[in-house]
């Protein structure tokens, strides 16, 4: 079988060979060059000494070097015989360059550029490399990552050499020391035991299941400088007869120490690039080639390839599966997004900026109307952008923001609007609670600490929606009268999907607030721990700031007890609990300042707490709120909807444990009502919400018609104080106590299980 791009390139290398007198020098050299043979551990290596290398080896590849001297692979900084042949990716549509390598390191040896400036990045442009294998099925394609070798980061590029000249290349193409990872519809992946770590070949009969596969395999991979665009890698790929085959070396240095040893009976100038990787080191230094043996080229591979532990990490990401959860984002009359990579619904792809609006009661997208309609993106990186999305709904932080997405997009309809849902993965989900909730700098420990929580109760919703739905029985957070009025937020808002995306459930802004490599690394060590209580998965709720006790669960929302959920004081003494329900206890507690690891003012622990928006906020473990008669009987006029006319009074009626009322009633002029519970009282007494219900009430002045004439809130805590208190555990975190310390603390008698 011909494969037309291998003659031609063939064809031109001849003729340019003869035109190019450095590549001809250094191409007639390669038949002189030195090589001694290795066994290491049993598997063949080699060493070469190659002089003209020395461009390669020895590059400096620092920023400022970069930025001021000529790209090498651009038009302007080629030679006029190079001339190279032109070719277009299948893939991609993107136009490269096939030209002569002036510095070989074997015969036959091709630089492969993109015809246009862009920075060395694998990404995007594996579907290219792997299409350049097929239509070269007697070579090697290879690529090195910008801190792995490659001597043009500033341009990309691959490089193409004759098959089968690779030791580790070689081994894997027979199949031998190949231990199966992870196995899929699109292919499989192997680890490759050999002198290196973090060595895997992927498989596939396809083009995009390759591409599926490495990109899952680069999803998992570390990175380990913010500067850096993507993780440290050498790969070669090739076309094996019947299928696409690529081999991926992670890094985890540039280079070796002994590079820059000053000793020179240490320093051995060997930069790794994907052929010292895959078993052929190449030195351009004579003292360099004496110095170096099997035992040295063992340490050094070992030295810059991943360490066996994130390697471990990495194939358990690979292996992991996680349940799709799905995430009310918002509702709104039109809901305006983009497409940020192909995105599929039906038979059809889109890509770009899209709106949807409801009409005759259903989706109408694109001049078709639907009862609801999902978009997913094959692209293992795909992501989509939701516009003008409202974050801390009714909260003193209220904002608009575009908000990116990973998952797959869900539009409906309710209530006369479109809402759209995010459908992700529960461990990428939480990923961005972690970093929503509080500031990704956290300590480690209280980054642990609110993973198990935040997916303890995630999983929790999802079992108490199940049991509802499934019930026969009517579920009923309001309970009204004339008089009265008993109401929580749970579940009644959430019933088409699993969670909201704001402060109601848990802060979820998915791409938009940045991870870092932290939160990360967490989410790995904890994947798939949950609290439990007598087996099952606990409702672990969390707030800011307790205030010095912890509430219990009934006195938030329904009248269920929760034994894991249980009053408590904020700190490790043994000092008995004041009962707060009992109201001069509570209005002592409320005016004292006790010990607490929530009663902290330090900027550098509130930092890693809490994100910019949450700064604003800078009394929350005792506060007060000042309202003139006017603003008063104004704001619970608007808030409640019912005209109560001048506020009288506002009398504690309830409490619980934490001193937070549940009950609280409200008296005026033209009538009076007991309202609940917590958080009902929040939003009655805010213009967004009180940062607690512990206050207590202190008028002052009289009006004309003899209502007083100002009232003061004086409070303590922020949120309803149940369950994890953040900055408490924050505290905790810095006082390094472990991150099963902080869970135990506040959810007395659980227990922490693997439940996958």
């Amino acid at each position: 079988m011909k494969f037309p791009l291998q003659e031609s390139i063939e064809q031109m290398f001849s003729r340019e060979l003869s035109l190019h007198g450095r590549a001809f020098v250094n191409n007639q050299a390669l038949s002189g060059m030195e090589v001694r043979e290795f066994n290491i551990d049993g598997y063949p290596a080699k060493l070469f000494f190659n002089p003209a290398r020395e461009a390669s080896v020895m590059a400096d590849i620092s920023e400022e070097v970069i930025r001021n001297r000529q790209c090498f692979l651009c038009e302007e900084g080629l030679s006029p015989e190079q001339l190279g042949t032109s070719w277009h990716s299948p893939a991609s549509g993107e136009e490269y360059i096939f030209r002569v390598n002036p510095f070989p390191i074997f015969d036959l040896h091709f630089t492969i550029s993109l015809s246009y400036h862009k920075r060395q990045q694998i990404e995007g442009h594996f579907g290219d490399m792997a299409a350049i294998a097929r239509e070269l099925p007697d070579y090697t394609i290879f690529y090195n990552g910008p801190m792995c070798g490659a001597s043009a980061p500033d341009h990309l590029h691959f490089q193409a050499v004759p098959a089968g000249n690779m030791p580790s290349e070689v081994i894997a193409r027979r199949g031998e020391h190949l231990e199966p990872v992870y196995n899929c519809i699109s292919g499989s992946i192997s680890r490759l035991n050999i002198w290196s770590n973090g060595s895997y070949l992927l498989r596939s009969d396809s083009r995009s299941g390759i591409e599926t596969l490495f990109s899952r395999l680069m999803s998992c991979a570390p990175t380990y400088d913010g500067t850096e665009w993507e993780p440290r890698v050498n790969i070669l790929s090739w076309w094996d007869s019947d299928h696409y085959s690529t081999l991926v070396h992670f890094r985890r240095e540039s280079r070796p120490a002994c590079f820059s040893a000053e000793d020179p009976k240490e320093r051995i100038l060997i930069s790794p690039a994907c052929v010292e990787m895959s078993g052929i080191a190449i030195v351009s230094s004579r003292d360099s080639f004496e110095l170096l043996t099997a035992g040295k080229l063992t340490s050094i591979i070992e030295e810059v390839s991943l360490d066996k532990k994130t390697a471990h990490i990495m194939e358990n990401k690979l292996k992991r599966t996680q349940a799709e959860l799905a995430v009310g984002i918002f509702s709104e009359e039109k809901v305006e997004f983009s497409f940020n990579a192909p995105y599929q619904a039906g038979d059809k792809t889109y890509k770009g900026d899209f709106s949807a609006i409801v009409k005759e009661g259903k989706v109408l997208f694109d001049g078709e109307l639907h009862d609801q309609i999902i978009f997913s993106s094959n692209e293992e990186n795909g992501t989509f952008t939701l516009k003008d999305v409202t974050i801390g709904v009714n909260f003193h932080w209220e904002r608009k923001e575009d908000q990116v997405f990973a998952g797959s997009l869900k539009l409906i309809v309710e209530k006369g609007r479109v809402t759209a849902i995010n459908l992700i993965g529960i461990e990428d989900y939480l990923i961005s609670v972690i970093s929503s909730e509080m500031s990704a700098t956290s300590s480690k420990q209280l980054l642990k600490a609110h993973a198990v929580i935040s997916r303890s109760w995630t999983l929790a919703q999802i079992v108490k929606n199940k049991e509802i739905t499934a019930s026969e029985q009517e579920y009923s957070a309001c309970i009204e009268t004339e008089d009265e009025l008993i109401k929580w937020y749970d579940r009644e808002d959430h019933t088409n999907f699993d969670v909201c995306a704001d402060d109601h459930c848990q802060r979820y802004q998915g791409l938009t607030r940045a991870s870092t490599e932290a939160v990360r690394e967490v989410i790995d060590e904890t994947w798939g721990e949950v609290l439990t209580y007598e087996g099952k998965i606990c409702d672990a709720r969390f707030s800011k700031c307790c205030g010095g006790v912890f509430e219990e669960f009934p006195y938030c929302w329904e009248d269920k007890d929760m034994p894991y959920l249980r009053k408590q004081l904020d700190n490790k003494s043994t000092d008995p609990i004041p009962d707060l329900t009992i109201e001069e206890n509570a209005r002592e507690w409320i005016y004292s300042s006790p010990k607490a690891f929530c009663n902290t003012t330090d900027q550098r622990i509130l930092s890693q707490v809490l994100n910019t928006y949450d700064q604003e906020t800078v009394n929350f473990f005792r506060w007060k709120e000042h309202y003139s008669q006017q603003e008063l009987s104004d704001l619970i006029k608007s808030r409640s909807g019912v005209d109560y006319g001048e506020i009288l009074d506002l009398i504690p009626v309830a409490r619980g444990t934490s001193g937070r009322l549940w009950k609280l009633r409200i008296v005026g002029s033209k009538r009076s009502r007991t309202i609940g519970k917590e958080l009902e009282i929040r939003r009655t007494l805010s213009p967004s919400h009180l940062y607690s219900s512990a206050f207590v009430v202190e008028k002052k002045g009289v009006t004309a018609s003899g209502a007083p004439a100002s009232f003061t809130l004086i409070g303590a805590g922020w949120g309803h104080g149940v369950g994890l208190c953040q900055i408490g555990a924050a505290v905790m975190g810095d006082l390094e106590y472990d991150y099963r310390e902080i869970l135990l603390h506040y959810f007395n008698g659980a227990s922490i299980d693997k439940q996958y």
